[in-house]
């Protein structure tokens, strides 16, 4: 009885033209079904440099519950402050900012981090980093973001905020402005 072919083609034999075109299918296949995210690299950035900032708290982002006023028969919905806005907390601090237009290309971030006090603020994109210290009432601005990117805020209080028990870093997920 004679063996097939195939039995004498080993794993270290090199692809043929058949191997091609099935791993050319399967490609295709990952392509439509399951494709790369578009921002990938930045969320492997994001957590590789999470893990660099040992001490950081990660700040989750707070999605605020919707009100209904009612009155009579009419029912009204109430938000919670801007709609475009986006808040963080954690355990010891609450991160708002709302991106504002200030150019067709580029954004203002305008920011308020509570407990009152003085922070830093870091800015990380794909372009770099920006910086900005608040003011005593925990507000600051950043300006000329590219609109569309992924963005992380790094705060850093004070020694005043961090003698109070607030952490030395607390870091936001990275999302899309």
């Amino acid at each position: 009885m004679t063996q097939p072919e195939r039995e004498n083609q080993g794993e270290n034999e090199s692809l043929d033209s058949c191997d091609r075109r099935i791993l050319a299918v399967i490609d295709q296949l990952h392509d439509r079904d399951d494709p790369i995210p578009d921002d990938l690299n930045e969320r492997v950035l994001f957590a590789l440099e999470l893990e660099a900032e040992l001490d950081a708290r990660v700040a989750g982002i707070s999605r605020p519950t919707e009100f209904t006023l009612v009155r009579g028969d009419t029912e009204l919905a109430v938000g919670q402050g801007d709609p475009a806005s986006i808040t963080f907390d954690c355990e010891a601090i609450t991160v708002m900012v709302t991106p504002r237009p200030s150019t067709l290309q580029e954004l203002r971030l305008d920011g308020w981090i509570g407990p009152e006090g003085t922070y830093v603020v870091e800015l990380r994109n794909p372009e770099g980093t920006r910086k900005a210290t608040t003011d005593e009432s925990g507000r600051f601005v950043l300006e000329g973001l590219p609109h569309g990117e992924m963005f992380q805020l790094v705060i850093r209080p004070d020694e005043t905020l961090q003698r109070e028990g607030l952490p030395a870093v607390v870091v936001t997920p990275a999302v899309r402005l």
